[in-house]
């Protein structure tokens, strides 16, 4: 069904324009005439977007453009501002990026008779379905400013634990990166002008320096293979982590390892209880809250074993009961929600399980950090350490058996 963009007249005199969803260009007159206004002008939206087409080419909404979009609405909201107004605001504002055209359309679609959840529920790219059911509750409630708040707050909370897992991973990426280039540019220009030598005097080599040395030339034979080789590598991995199942396969990998494994543990634990909070305290019942936390959870672990637990509850059983046969998440959370399942505050406790064990995350990649980069660097050190003193050691014997 093809979107229309339409300009109408409202009975002030005022133009207003906005996108509706509709079979023919006559359905779309007849709800505008419905809403009270005057048509003026109808065009597919296909038609009216080609001529920014060329200068809105590579702005993308990112997350943290509905981020703002999100606090800025309930700024707005809680100034007395309605609904539609706030969103014509937002849409013309810098402040939201990429996302300036999506408000459009959504406001457009609240204008055709939608309701905000509705319309949020078009762009699942951008509004994941705990935000979709998050503003739904408060369009139900009438508190749909003080719940985008809370949206906005836990958003910005999980971007920033995002940007700091970024930032501690980057150092010792950046290491081993350098580590390694120092590496290959010994392998590449500086072993080959030994080897040479070597070979002319016919020195007596170790088993060390001649591994290396075919290493190096194997690397100068292949140089140009290997490098497209490993590009198309890179592309088909990133690509492949794209997909879901692929996703979650990796990361089920990842977990066996023993650094990482406690890493993933604390952030998958943080993850749920932090969402699990927010959804209880927005007063979702728990089952739809466990239905909606699936989609997220399947890409830290397992989907199977989070429907399993979604189901277990839904026919009666105890959330605290289903993890701890699951064992997705540590001992202590689990008895830490049991705790809040007997108390009646479980929305209360598994904030404070979310926070714990997001500090707990914080120490643990401080703990990596430090351990990784300097372990990247000895190691390097040492093996190129080693290879010069083969390579100097052999030159001098080559020196004696001349003099």
């Amino acid at each position: 069904m093809p979107n229309f963009r339409y300009k109408a007249l409202t009975q002030a005199g005022e133009i207003v324009t906005g996108s509706i969803t509709a079979p023919t260009a006559s359905e779309v007159a007849r709800r505008i005439e419905y809403l009270g206004l005057v048509p003026v002008d109808t065009v597919t939206e296909e038609r009216a977007e080609k001529a920014q087409s060329f200068f809105t080419l590579g702005q993308r909404a990112k997350p943290e453009d509905v981020t703002v979009f999100t606090l800025d609405l309930a700024l707005l909201l809680k100034a007395g501002a309605r609904l539609d107004d706030g969103l014509e605001l937002l849409a013309g504002d810098t402040d939201v990026g990429g996302l300036r055209p999506t408000v459009s359309k959504i406001r457009a679609a609240i204008l055709s008779g939608e309701s905000f959840g509705e319309a949020l529920s078009r762009h699942p790219h951008l509004f994941p379905p705990m935000y979709v059911a998050l503003v739904r509750v408060g369009e139900a409630s009438g508190t749909l400013a003080e719940i985008l708040e809370v949206l906005a707050a836990e958003r910005a909370r999980a971007e920033a634990l995002r940007r700091k897992l970024g930032d501690a991973l980057r150092y010792p990426a950046f290491v081993l990166l350098a580590a390694m280039s120092v590496l290959l540019f010994f392998l590449l220009f500086v072993l080959p002008q030994f080897a040479a030598v070597l070979r002319d005097f016919n020195a007596k080599l170790d088993p060390v320096v001649l591994m290396f040395i075919s290493v190096s030339e194997f690397l100068r034979a292949h140089g140009d293979v290997l490098a497209i080789a490993i590009a198309l590598g890179v592309v088909g991995i990133w690509l492949l982590m794209r997909r879901p199942k692929p996703r979650a396969a990796m990361i089920s990998f990842l977990s066996r390892l023993p650094l990482i494994n406690p890493l993933l543990t604390y952030h998958r634990t943080t993850l749920f209880c932090r969402n699990l909070g927010v959804l209880l305290s927005s007063a979702v019942p728990l089952t739809t809250t466990l239905r909606i936390l699936v989609d997220m959870m399947a890409t830290t672990s397992d989907r199977a074993i989070w429907t399993q637990m979604v189901e277990r509850v839904r026919h009666g059983g105890k959330l605290s009961d289903a993890l701890t046969d699951t064992a997705t998440i540590p001992p202590m959370a689990v008895r830490m929600l049991r705790l809040g399942e007997e108390t009646g505050q479980l929305p209360m406790l598994a904030s404070r399980v979310a926070e714990f064990y997001e500090a707990k995350l914080q120490r643990s990649l401080d703990r990596m950090v430090g351990i990784v980069g300097p372990a990247a660097i000895v190691t390097i050190s040492i093996i190129v350490g080693g290879l010069i003193v083969s390579v100097m050691t052999s030159l001098l014997s080559v020196s004696q058996i001349v003099g």
